[in-house]
């Protein structure tokens, strides 16, 4: 059996642990059959096993393979499309005139930027690009995963009630002058029930043809409480329950979606969730911004998780997600870049980081406690593990764990210089950059070695992605961005309407001074 011991000057083999308890100097794991077989002093392990191939040096830090808990698969970001930040409701209809990519190019251009940063499990939003294709579209998506390594939880996205606002599409209609109107219906057509019933039955085919695949896992994915009905999110937690397959859904993403839920219910958002089931520990929220004391204790209770998208929330203007409310309340909390980064560079380092010193704002004049580096380091490995429905184990390196892990060159990431009685993790959380990632294995396997990706072209896949993204476009994709554009003026109309409704805030921004 081919033995590998990884080595480094400090090695995280459980994030878990409070700081410093699972961390290892001169340290090593011994990988045999894709697993962490043991770890301990690199000395030790390799008098033991003089036969093991080695990887890593004294300059190295080996940590667990981070997990970005949230995203879409899209390489070019939208800004690259043509479609700047803004306010998310206004964003989505530009968004959705974006021209459409080769799907498993963008996706395996992202994948290769993700291994880069550090990542080794993705949780995967999907939704169909092209409206009918979506079938097609998640199996492409899944050849890019295949041909880079990463893990994936794949969540099948449907929605029954797709809205070009929040509340009824019919009453915008008819708010638009008529030749508008019949341009927008013709383009956004509403979800037939014969495609709702596909897109269930296509989850449970997925799950049984991939239920050997200890790469990926399938996760039911209703697209956004905005855009199921009650009947579509109960069903969806009876199949869950049924199955054991997870949840992943947008949640909470927007203020105007706590108004709707207001609107639609006379409730809370979490409120009507947990009426309907879809609360568990099998469940992902993606985002949570708008979460109230109320909801964070309820989340907590049904072991729901929450994927915190940071740069995402900013800049499509949605706010900052009270994360360290999420910490003190108990709720498992993992990260993600939603496809959105604030460099629209994939960097999972610096999500973490943003992150991190968003949850050290001040409330009011009070110093109060934050989450730690070792908090967020928590959260982007066992966080994120438990929320893929992979488990917990898959944000370890303990004997017994899949051998998912990281090595990072932190001689070059702390240079030119680092004071000793710095913590590592604290290191790894100030200073890490993909440029620091040197290799990445995924279940023994080197995905990224020495910087390289073994039997991938990766400029060849930047340059036919670029190819792709500078075709002409087709009459119909100019017709959408035509109607987004004139639909703007009447977007902003609806929602002026709605109420400025004033929310205590969890932190302080601004001096009230």
């Amino acid at each position: 059996m081919t033995q590998t011991l990884v080595r480094g000057r400090y090695l995280v083999a459980d994030p878990g642990h409070v700081p410093g308890a699972g961390l290892l100097t001169d340290g090593a794991v011994l990988v045999e059959a894709g697993r962490v077989s043991t770890i301990g002093e690199y000395r030790v392990l390799a008098a033991s096993h003089p036969n093991a191939r080695t990887l890593g040096s004294p300059r190295h830090m080996v940590i667990p393979g981070l997990v970005n808990a949230h995203h879409h698969g899209r390489g070019l970001s939208a800004a690259q499309l043509g479609v700047p930040d803004d306010h998310l409701e206004r964003w989505l209809l530009d968004y959705l005139a974006a021209p459409a990519l080769d799907v498993e190019l963008d996706t395996l251009y992202a994948n290769l930027r993700l291994i880069r940063s550090g990542v080794t499990t993705v949780i995967h939003s999907g939704y169909a690009r092209v409206p009918g294709r979506h079938e097609q579209e998640s199996h492409a998506t899944l050849a890019a995963y295949r041909a880079c390594g990463l893990r994936v939880a794949y969540a099948v996205g449907y929605e029954d009630q797709f809205g070009l606002v929040h509340g009824q599409d019919e009453a915008f209609f008819q708010t638009l002058p008529g030749p508008l109107a019949r341009r927008t219906r013709a383009a956004f057509p509403p979800p037939s029930h014969d495609q709702i019933e596909r897109a269930l039955n296509f989850v449970t085919e997925l799950a049984a043809a991939h239920a050997q695949d200890d790469r990926v896992r399938i996760l039911y994915g209703p697209s956004w409480t905005a855009w199921c009905s009650d009947a579509l999110l109960a069903r969806t937690a009876e199949l869950s329950a049924a199955s054991g397959l997870g949840i992943h859904i947008h949640a909470l993403e927007s203020p105007y979606e706590r108004e709707l839920a207001r609107r639609r219910q006379g409730g809370t958002t979490i409120d009507g969730l947990e009426r309907l089931g879809l609360l568990s520990a099998r469940t992902t929220l993606a985002h949570g911004v708008w979460l109230t004391e109320d909801e964070i204790i309820l989340c907590a209770q049904t072991g729901t998780s929450i994927a915190h998208c940071p740069s995402s929330n900013l800049r499509l203007r949605n706010g900052i997600a009270p994360v360290r409310r999420f910490w003190q309340g108990g709720l498992n909390v993992a990260i993600g870049t939603d496809s959105w980064g604030l460099n629209s560079d994939e960097d999972m380092f610096q999500e973490m980081r943003l992150a991190w010193m968003l949850a050290r704002l001040p409330h009011a004049h009070r110093f109060v406690d934050g989450p730690s580096a070792h908090d967020i380091l928590r959260m982007a490995t066992l966080g994120g593990a438990e929320a893929s429905t992979f488990g917990r184990e898959f944000g370890t390196l303990l004997p017994g764990a899949p051998a998912d892990l990281v090595i990072l060159d932190y001689a070059a990431m702390t240079a030119p210089h680092i004071a000793p009685n710095v913590d590592p993790v604290d290191a790894l959380l100030h200073l890490a950059r993909p440029a620091h990632v040197d290799s990445v294995m995924i279940a023994g396997e080197l995905v990224l070695d020495h910087g390289r990706f073994p039997g991938i072209d990766e400029d060849g896949v930047a340059r036919r992605l670029a190819e792709v993204a500078a075709r002409p476009r087709h009459s119909g994709e100019s017709e959408l961005t035509q109607i987004a554009r004139e639909l703007r003026p009447h977007i902003d109309a609806h929602y002026a309407q709605w109420p400025d409704t004033t929310v205590e805030p969890y932190a302080m921004v601004n001096s009230r001074t």
